[in-house]
């Protein structure tokens, strides 16, 4: 077998066609040729193929898969042409690598895999290419394997923001609920950044979609309001449970503030900060025994409790008992002479609709939720990012389903019959 048929085989790269092979000290020198007709082009813009005369051409080098100890570079030569119908001077595509690209495809997916496992600094040593390399090789990974928002079909999507820096520094974020994957995300929380991922859903896009999980952050609800009228939007029970919660300790404070002297009412409020925010069935004797001593002590806070437990107790039925529920508790808060719940009864209010299309459809943000922390997980990792983008490329490679192949998802099927060593062992 001839040795340039023996590394056409090793490179597993197709349309390839291997010419030369020099040795270096470290390196290995792969000379590659288009395995077409010299005459024909690939225009890299529009991917048309044209049979012309070249513009004019260059030598370049690609780095390869290391073979071994060492470094493996393919040297071809890279035309230019005329497109008749981008009608500009364009650059041939190649099979092997992206235009402009100083590395083969092959190389940046594992490249990606490896970003996608651990932090830049062990990519960087274990590739033996520059740090800075890594970032840009996941950028260009993310754009030749993601899926385009366009290309997808959106019926649930969840919206959340999370903080990725100190200083307000927010990313907004949408997943699709029904495939669990990250599909677009952008720098800031507000409207106007919601307002990008709208356009770039398109008309037929934005049309799809039917039900949008959020929290109850205003900015969110306008613009959703605005470019999608027809989708109902679902508020996080979680976070409406979190209103109450922090309702239950703002009365507590105002309690502890407002009683002086050591009086049973004040006394029975002490150390009650997380005995209030749990629920009946996680507490344990002694904690109802000082429940109960609360309930006679001092109203207002069990009052406050009673409250926020009616609250939760709201999501655990159908919808109609739902919205029985929900109308009597209103009621009850308006009434409840705390200024807190007085406040937060009139915020349930205004969003009502939203909190039992919760119940409705049994959707919630704990999916993006579960993201966020991946994310968290992924900027810890790096220690912290300096752009927006930066992340939001890692976010993209790791959280919406890219799988890049590894060298072994290349090489083609061998026979499954085990080998056959001669005698004397292997």
């Amino acid at each position: 077998m001839r040795l340039a048929t023996v590394f056409r085989r090793l490179l597993c790269l197709q349309g390839v066609r291997v010419t030369d092979v020099e040795l270096h000290p470290d390196a290995l020198m792969i000379f590659v040729d288009v395995d077409l007709g010299r005459r024909s082009c690939v225009c890299s813009r529009c991917g048309r193929r044209a049979r012309v005369g070249a513009y004019d051409s260059k030598v370049r080098l690609w780095r390869h898969l290391d073979l071994g100890p060492w470094e493996l570079y393919l040297r071809g030569r890279q035309r230019r042409f005329h497109c008749r119908r981008c009608q500009a001077v364009v650059t041939e595509a190649l099979p092997w690598a992206d235009t402009g690209a100083a590395f083969t495809r092959e190389f940046e997916d594992t490249v990606a895999y490896f970003a996608q496992q651990t932090n830049a600094s062990v990519v960087s040593r274990t590739m033996q290419i520059a740090w800075p390399t890594v970032g840009n090789i996941v950028r260009r990974v993310v754009g030749r394997r993601g899926t385009p928002l366009a290309q997808r079909r959106l019926v649930r999507i969840g919206v959340d923001e999370i903080s990725y820096r100190r200083h307000h520094k927010y990313l907004t974020l949408v997943a699709d609920h029904l495939s669990g994957h990250i599909v677009w995300g952008g720098d800031g929380r507000s409207g106007a950044t919601l307002g990008r991922f709208c356009d770039a859903l398109g008309p037929d896009g934005r049309a799809s979609i039917e039900l949008v999980s959020l929290d109850m952050c205003q900015a969110y609800i306008t613009k959703l309001r605005e470019r999608l009228p027809h989708a109902t939007l679902v508020f996080d029970p979680f976070h409406v449970v979190k209103l109450a919660n922090a309702a239950v300790d703002e009365v507590r404070r105002a309690q502890v503030r407002a009683l002086k002297g050591q009086n049973p009412a004040r006394v029975a409020v002490k150390k009650t900060r997380w005995l209030v925010l749990k629920a009946p069935g996680n507490l344990d004797d002694e904690e109802a025994a000082k429940l109960a001593l609360l309930a006679q002590a001092n109203r207002p806070l069990y009052r406050a409790y009673l409250l926020k437990e009616a609250l939760r107790d709201v999501y655990d039925g159908s919808l109609p008992r739902a919205r029985k529920q929900l109308r009597a508790w209103l009621a009850w808060a308006a009434r409840s002479r705390l200024p807190a719940f007085v406040k937060l009864g009139r915020t349930i209010r205004q969003y009502q609709d939203g909190i039992l299309a919760a119940i409705e459809h049994g959707l919630s943000n704990g999916r993006l939720e579960g993201l966020n922390n991946k994310i968290r997980l992924l900027s810890h990792r790096a220690y912290g990012f300096h752009s927006a983008d930066a992340l939001l490329a890692l976010v993209t490679l790791c959280c919406t389903g890219i799988n890049p192949p590894l060298p072994a998802d290349r090489r083609p099927r061998m026979d499954p019959r085990p080998l056959a060593f001669p005698e004397g062992g292997k």
